[in-house]
């Protein structure tokens, strides 16, 4: 079955499906507030049903649309999903700890001027935590789910329509605008650059995936691994070796999927 409406959604749909999106999220929080059973479900663990109850209402209504099976969603590259993540998944994984700290680095500076509040400190750890719920969500269903709306439905159309540069750019901007924060959106940019660049070179989700669940879990793990006692902050050993990796990842990933110039 070939796709129909390639070049759906464009830049201005594409913003008006993020706004759908929340509707029905917000849609479906109402019909489960209304049930007794729900009424004592903790919060973090409910707005993860919520989220992913609401895109699967949007997928379901965009694929059947498109005409697009989850098969071709995912990957419709040339080489199979074995052989692409084969060559790219350890280098994908060392990319990470030095974009962990290059994002926050830059979230840092967006904390300086706008301190979180007390009540956005315990959003945020509350999202990072290590245990139950949370950490399937933020680890594997907000990955997928994010990955297949992002770059398998947004780029992937915004690439017929637009400039590489400015369909990668774009797909990143939206993804960081629907954090709703100001605190992930430099943070989500930073990553949907990453992850738009992969997607452009290897048409296929799964390294796209691969990214963002690792820099998830790695964002979530790290702080309790990687820290030190004394200030609570990374080693000068572990700045050099996350970025000496990043680095030698990075040329890696640049020789493997730039084109050869001859």
């Amino acid at each position: 079955m070939s796709e129909e409406h390639e070049t759906f959604p464009n830049a201005v749909e594409a913003t008006l499906l993020i706004v759908v999106l929340f509707a029905l999220q917000i849609a479906v929080a109402s019909v489960l507030l209304s049930f007794d059973r729900f009424a004592n479900v903790d919060p973090l663990d409910l707005s993860g049903l919520i989220t992913v109850a609401g895109n699967g209402i949007l997928f379901s209504l965009l694929l059947s649309y498109k005409k697009l099976s989850y098969r071709d969603l995912f990957h419709p590259a040339r080489h199979s999903v074995a052989s692409t993540l084969g060559l790219l998944a350890i280098p994908i994984v060392l990319l990470v700890p030095g974009l962990v700290i290059a994002a926050g680095t830059l979230n840092a500076i967006v904390v300086k001027f706008l301190p979180m509040t007390s009540h956005e400190q315990a959003v945020f750890e509350a999202m990072v935590s290590s245990e139950g719920l949370a950490l399937l969500f933020g680890c594997i269903i907000a990955p997928f789910l994010e990955e297949m709306l992002f770059r398998g439905i947004i780029l992937r159309s915004f690439l017929r329509q637009y400039s590489k540069t400015a369909s990668i750019l774009g797909s990143a901007a939206l993804f960081g605008i629907a954090h709703l924060n100001v605190y992930q959106l430099v943070t989500a940019f930073a990553v949907g650059i990453v992850a738009g660049w992969l997607y452009e070179r290897t048409r296929s989700l799964w390294p796209c995936i691969l990214l963002h669940a690792s820099y998830n879990a790695f964002v979530i793990y790290s702080y309790e691994l990687f820290t030190t006692a004394s200030s609570g902050d990374f080693s000068t050993r572990f700045y050099l070796v996350a970025f000496a990796l990043a680095i030698t990842a990075g040329l890696l990933l640049l020789r493997m999927l730039m084109p050869s110039r001859r």
